[in-house]
C-alpha cells in the first residue's frame, strides 16, 4: 500500500510522520512538474519533453533543448507533529483525574515520538496562571523527571492556560512552520478567572487565532452533569472547539488509555486528510 502523501510544498522535511512535497532541492525524486523556479531541473524529464522535435531542429549539440522543454523535479520529503496538553490544574471536580489521564497519554505518546520525530508537551492553569510543566520535546527521560509531581488546586483561569498555549505553538511554527500543531485541551470549561477582560470574550477570541494558525484542537471536556433530561453543560469547552474548528469529546470520566487513543486517532485523521489527495502520486 503507497505511503501517504500531502499536495503542500514544505520548505521543512525533516519529521518522519508523514510524506510530503518539498520545496527545497531535497528529499526523494517523486515525478516532473512545469518549472517554477528553475533551480532543481528533472533531466531525464527535459530529454524526454525535447525529443520529439530533434528533427526539426538544428545545431551543434546533440539535443536541442529550448526554455519549454525544462522541467522541475517534485521532491517528497517528510513532516513530523507538535502535540501539546493544557491541562485543567484547578480544584475543579477531577482536577487529578485529568491530570493523570494527560501524564499516561503523554508518556505513551513519547514512547513512539523518536521514530516519527514528534514533539511532546505539556501546560498546566490553575489559580491565576499557566505553568509549562513539559516543554515540547521528544524525550522520556525528561517528561519522567517533569511530570513526577503535579499539583492541582485553586480557581480555573482558562484564558491564561490557552494563551500559554498559544504562545508555546506559535514559537514552535517560527522554527519549523511546516511542523503540524495539535493542541489538546483537557477541562470541564468552567472559567472563573480571567486576563483583565470578560472571560468568554477573552477565550473565543484566542480560539479564533487559534484556528486561523491552523492549529488543530482537541477539547476534552470533563464536566460531569447531574443526570436529568436536559444536558446542562455550564463550561466553555463546546464554545472553545466550535470557534477553533476543533474536535469536541465530552467525557467525564477519562483514562490515560481512553485519552491516548482519542489523540493518536485525531493525529492520524489529520495527516491522513492532509496527504489523501496525493496518494495516486505513489504510482507515477
Amino acid at each position: 500500500m503507497p505511503r501517504k502523501r500531502d499536495r503542500i510544498a514544505r520548505r521543512k522535511t525533516s519529521g518522519r510522520r508523514m510524506n510530503t512535497l518539498a520545496l527545497r532541492n531535497r528529499g526523494r525524486y517523486l515525478r516532473q512538474r512545469m518549472p517554477q523556479d528553475g533551480k532543481d531541473i528533472a533531466i531525464d524529464a527535459t530529454i524526454r519533453a525535447a525529443a520529439p522535435y530533434q528533427k526539426a531542429r538544428h545545431g551543434p549539440n546533440a539535443i536541442r533543448v529550448k526554455s519549454e522543454d525544462v522541467r522541475e523535479k517534485e521532491r517528497v520529503g517528510k513532516t513530523s507533529a507538535v502535540v501539546l496538553f493544557v491541562v485543567d490544574a484547578s480544584g475543579s471536580m477531577g482536577a487529578n483525574q485529568r491530570m493523570q489521564s494527560a501524564k499516561g497519554a503523554v508518556l505513551s505518546l513519547l514512547m513512539d515520538s523518536y521514530q516519527k520525530r514528534d514533539k511532546i508537551g505539556m501546560v498546566a492553569f490553575k489559580g491565576k496562571e499557566a505553568e509549562i510543566i513539559l516543554p515540547p520535546c521528544s524525550s522520556v527521560d525528561l517528561a519522567l523527571s517533569r511530570l513526577r509531581e503535579l499539583p492541582t488546586g485553586g480557581k480555573t483561569p482558562l484564558s491564561a492556560g490557552l494563551s500559554r498555549a498559544m504562545q508555546i505553538l506559535q514559537s514552535e511554527l517560527r522554527k519549523d512552520e511546516e511542523t503540524k500543531p495539535l493542541m489538546i485541551l483537557i477541562t470541564d470549561g468552567r472559567a472563573n478567572v480571567g486576563m483583565g477582560g470578560k472571560i468568554k470574550d477573552e477565550l473565543m477570541e484566542i480560539s479564533e487565532g487559534a484556528r486561523n494558525l491552523g492549529i488543530h484542537t482537541i477539547v476534552i471536556d470533563t464536566e460531569v452533569v447531574d443526570s436529568s433530561f436536559m444536558d446542562m453543560h455550564l463550561g466553555y469547552c463546546r464554545e472553545i472547539a466550535d470557534k477553533c474548528a476543533g474536535k469536541y469529546y465530552p467525557i467525564s470520566s477519562l483514562s490515560p488509555e481512553a485519552l491516548y487513543s482519542i489523540v493518536d486517532q485525531e493525529q492520524k485523521t489529520l495527516f491522513g486528510r492532509v496527504s489523501s489527495t496525493i496518494d495516486e502520486y505513489a504510482e507515477t
